[in-house]
This record gives C-alpha cells, structure tokens and sequence, in this order.
C-alpha cells in the first residue's frame, strides 16, 4: 500500500525535488520488501529441511540491489555502427573466396599432372623400328614351327599307317 502512495505522489504535480524524494522512498521500500521476501524464503527453505529431519544448513545471503545510478549499464550500440562479428564474418567470407578462385584452378592442374604420371612415355622413331623388325621375326618363326608340327604330324601318322599294314598281313605269308 504505501508502494502505492509513494508512486501516486511522483505522478502527481510535484516540484522535482519532491518527485526525488518520493523517487528514493518508493526505491528503499521496493529494497525492504525484497529482503524481506528474500529473508521469507530463507526461512522457509531452514523450515522445510528441518521437517524432512535434516538439520540447518547455511544459505548464503542474496547480494543486495546496488543503488539506483551503479551496478549494471546498457551501451545502446549506435545506429551507424556495424559490429565486429559481421566484419569478422564478412572477411571469412572474402578469403574463401579468393581461395577458392585462386585455388580451384591450382587444384584442377594438380590433378591432371597426377593423371599424367601413371601415362607410359612416348617411343622413339628408332626404338619403334627395332619393334617392327622384333615382331616381324617372331612372326617367321612361328610360321616355321608351325611348318616343322605339320611335319611331325605326317611323319607320326605314316609310321602308325606301316605298323598297322604289318598288323594286317598274316604271319604265315610273311616268309
């Protein structure tokens, strides 16, 4: 109630050094009635411990409310300011693509020179002729041993005619 007469007396037409005092009555009995809610609760809580069967346990105070004019400051920041994470931001956001336009190229070059490693290297006019010639031998050569096999086949195949000729013809008329 008295909450409600001190803010009642600074709405009213007051000279401003009435409003001040009645400013810094309605602040001390706001503060008075948070220690006492403060203190209210401390006691329950000693209470409530006390009923579980527990024994007193030291709570530690609740700081006090700093004085109007101390404790915490707002810094509004200023309309015409940019903050300094999205400086941040924006200069990762350049570098990255500077990297990545300088190194997407660098990267591409890399590769293909690694794909051109595994390639075998070009053959010289000299070595490619001794080649030809290589091939052109074992070529003849196979064509005379296959030669040579047709031969051994025909040989074989005589003798097996002879013997089976002298199977044939009884032994009587052989004297």
């Amino acid at each position: 109630m008295t909450v409600t007469i001190a803010n009642t007396a600074v709405q009213q037409n007051a000279t401003p050094a009435e409003q001040a005092q009645a400013r810094a009555q309605l602040k001390e009995q706001i503060r008075q009635t948070i220690d006492a809610a403060n203190e209210a609760g401390r006691q329950a809580v000693q209470e409530a411990k006390i009923a579980q069967g527990g024994t007193r346990i030291a709570i530690p105070p609740v700081p006090p409310i700093p004085p109007a004019g101390q404790g915490f400051t707002l810094v509004q920041p200023r309309s015409n300011e940019i903050p300094p994470q999205a400086v941040d931001m924006a200069m990762g956001f350049f570098v990255m693509c500077a990297v990545i336009v300088i190194g997407w190229p660098l990267a591409r070059a890399f590769g293909r020179r690694i794909e051109r490693r595994g390639d075998s290297p070009a053959v010289s006019a000299a070595t490619s002729e001794q080649l030809q010639r290589i091939e052109q031998a074992v070529e003849a050569m196979a064509i005379e041993v296959e030669r040579i096999s047709e031969s051994q086949r025909f040989m074989a195949k005589l003798q097996n005619g002879a013997a089976a000729e002298r199977l044939a013809i009884n032994p009587a008329d052989r004297h």
